[in-house]
């Protein structure tokens, strides 16, 4: 019972400290108090006016020459506007009052209701003697996050050991070039790009500027950059183009970078050209068919019979990792940008649902967190992204193309 008491006292104290100055008197502000500042400005300000008229006079008499007169026509002049503005200034300032006075009963309602319902939330929702979730009843969920926690834990902590080893043996055989490039994939898993620039870097210099590592070094740069390909991943990414290097990454980006600086035609142009010229079972050509796409419905570009390759996951009819056929995207171009925008919301949710059954797809898993990355949704994107990586926990590969995803898009990285 001495909760309550204590609670009421301090609430009515709040509110009396509250509504005291909207109830206090001012005597000031008062429609029948007499102005007499505003009646003695204007008895000024006819002074000053006689003072103008006895300047005329005093030239007539001969009293002041022209400049004196002129002089001190100024200084009254000054005066004048000076209490011409006072008054004004005050005038205003007695409609503002006027105008808080009848603001204040509605000013005081509003703050007793405020009152009230803050009152009837904390007797619904924040009794003291309300019962408390038993630690027990949590016991399950408690240990699972804690196993979760740890086995994570665990995983990171022999990633980072063997990560150490292999640069110990580094600085003792530095001209292995696999171990460099292991190296720099073993960082960037770790979500440390980059440290794995330096590991990409001297693999590039041991090589001979091999368009391979080079393109090795451009991701990482543009991971460490947070998806953005800026002037020194593009340099690297343009010399490895130039050196006959067939890593598709190259082009990839390539075309991101493209798509970047406004020109998504011409990196879905790259990006076709990509996949057509690439083997039909090459892992990534889900990933980026996806991105081809995505880009083509959001921009309204027609990509109908440009597409040639078929792999084996991607089809002529919808499937649980595939987007839309050929007659829907022709269908998607003569779309408005609403009609487009509210199909790509249902092929998104129709994508998540797929998911939630069929959990163990990595294909669909980085479709939808570039989905979500593409109708600017970057909760659900961190989300779709976390859940991945708890799903394939124990496969170090695709841990790190989902970071490598997430730092394209610019979700951070675990």
């Amino acid at each position: 019972m001495t909760i309550w008491i204590v609670l009421g006292a301090l609430t009515l104290l709040v509110g009396g400290y509250i509504l005291w100055p909207l109830w206090r008197g001012n005597t000031v502000s008062a429609p029948d108090a007499p102005d007499t500042d505003n009646d003695e400005l204007q008895r000024d300000l006819a002074v000053y006016r006689d003072q103008l008229a006895e300047i005329d006079r005093d030239i007539d008499r001969g009293v002041l020459t022209t400049e004196q007169a002129d002089a001190a026509r100024i200084e009254v002049q000054r005066r004048i506007l000076s209490t011409d503005q006072r008054i004004q200034s005050r005038s205003l300032s007695g409609e503002a009052m006027a105008h808080v006075s009848r603001l204040r009963p509605v000013v005081a309602v509003f703050t007793l209701v405020l009152l009230v319902v803050g009152i009837g939330f904390y007797i619904n929702l924040g009794r003291p003697d309300l019962p408390d979730r038993p630690i027990a009843s949590r016991g399950d969920e408690i240990m699972a996050a804690r196993q979760a926690r740890d086995v994570d834990s665990n995983r990171t902590t022999a990633f980072n050991r063997a990560v150490q080893d292999l640069s110990n043996r580094l600085l003792e055989n530095p001209d292995d070039l696999k171990g460099w490039e292991l190296l720099g994939a073993s960082l960037m898993a770790l979500g440390r790009a980059e440290e794995a620039q330096t590991a990409f870097l001297e693999a590039v210099k041991r090589s001979g500027r091999d368009g391979d590592y080079l393109a090795m070094y451009a991701e990482s740069v543009i991971r460490a950059e947070n998806g953005q390909v800026n002037v020194i991943a593009r340099g690297a990414l343009e010399e490895a183009a130039k050196s006959g290097s067939k890593d598709p990454r190259i082009q990839y980006f390539l075309g991101l970078a493209d798509a970047q600086n406004g020109n998504v035609a011409a990196a879905i142009d790259r990006w076709i050209m990509l996949v057509n010229a690439a083997p039909a079972d090459a892992s990534w050509l889900p990933m980026v068919l996806g991105r081809i796409e995505e880009s083509a419905i959001a921009q309204g570009i027609d990509i109908a019979g440009r597409i040639t390759i078929t792999p084996p996951m991607v089809s002529n009819t919808p499937s649980e990792t595939n987007g839309p056929n050929r007659e829907e995207m022709e269908a998607a171009a003569e779309m408005t940008p609403e009609q487009r925008q509210e199909m790509i919301l249902g092929m998104v949710s129709q994508l998540a649902d797929r998911l939630k059954e069929n959990p163990d797809n990595p294909e669909g898993w980085a479709r939808l967190i570039r989905a979500y990355a593409v109708i600017n949704n970057p909760d659900m994107a961190q989300q779709a992204y976390d859940t991945a990586r708890h799903q394939f926990a124990d496969n170090s590969e695709l841990l790190a193309q989902f970071s490598s995803l997430a730092a394209e898009l610019g979700i951070p990285v675990n």
